[in-house]
């Protein structure tokens, strides 16, 4: 039987400040704060159809490490996002079948994140985020730490994601990462995509899409289906969720 996710609202809202700080570190060519009590460790950089750009960044402090993704902000990443066909995740047994396009954008930064973790104590607690592409990223991140075992506690919290896998990666990754929330707002039609079936008329076949536990919802609007989706409206609606959300 799994246990019930670790919830902290006051985590959610500054892990939420860190997606927004892995898009400010994207538009501005790097980081240029770090919250206190944190040191930078690295940026990191990704590769979306040929091109390479900052995607996100860790940061450590004496007791926890975190890693924050940012969403899509170029064509090349909304080429990624509607690359919906499947491929097997590799990272663990039976991990199912997962996004093509999101697959594609992790293994292009995996072996260069994993390598900073050798480094790292791993006795300390690994929050991992994203928002949007950047939440799905964070998705097969979770799965491959904890299969990997690189750190004794791993906590992910994302925002806005889509669906990533199918549901035997769903059922994989919630063996593997039960300490995993996704915060949702009901409005927002990226949390609702890729739908649960899918057909490729390329490929003349039909893909199966699942959300990963557990989910934290709340319905805010942000007053059009873009702005339903931007980190603000996700800032308003986690303020108003109670600071228990799980019985």
């Amino acid at each position: 039987m799994f246990r019930t996710p670790y919830y902290n609202k006051s985590l959610a809202l500054f892990l939420l400040n860190m997606c927004e700080l892995a898009y400010v570190q994207y538009q501005q060519n790097g980081l240029v704060s770090v919250p206190e009590g944190f040191t930078l460790v690295t940026e990191f950089q990704a590769t979306t159809y040929g091109r390479t750009g900052l995607f996100g960044f860790i940061l450590e402090s004496e007791e926890s490490v975190i890693v924050a993704f940012r969403g899509t902000q170029s064509d090349v990443d909304w080429m990624a996002d509607a690359d919906y066909s499947q491929s097997y995740y590799p990272y663990t047994v039976n991990g199912g079948l997962v996004h093509n396009g999101f697959l594609s954008v992790y293994e292009s930064c995996r072996d260069f994140l994993l390598d900073v973790y050798k480094k790292l104590s791993p006795n300390k607690t690994l929050y991992i985020t994203g928002h949007s592409l950047g939440a799905a990223l964070a998705t097969l991140h979770a799965a491959d730490v904890a299969t990997n075992q690189l750190f004794r506690n791993v906590v992910m919290y994302n925002f806005a994601s889509p669906r990533v896998g199918d549901p035997t990666f769903a059922a994989r990754y919630h063996q593997l990462v039960p300490n995993s929330i996704r915060f949702v707002n009901t409005t927002d039609v990226v949390a609702k995509v890729p739908p649960i079936m899918i057909y490729g008329p390329k490929a003349k076949k039909a893909w199966y899409y699942c959300h990963v536990e557990y989910e934290v919802s709340f319905t805010v609007q942000g007053g059009s289906l873009k702005a339903n989706h931007f980190l603000d409206t996700y800032k308003r609606g986690i303020k108003k969720l109670s600071n228990s959300v799980f019985k």
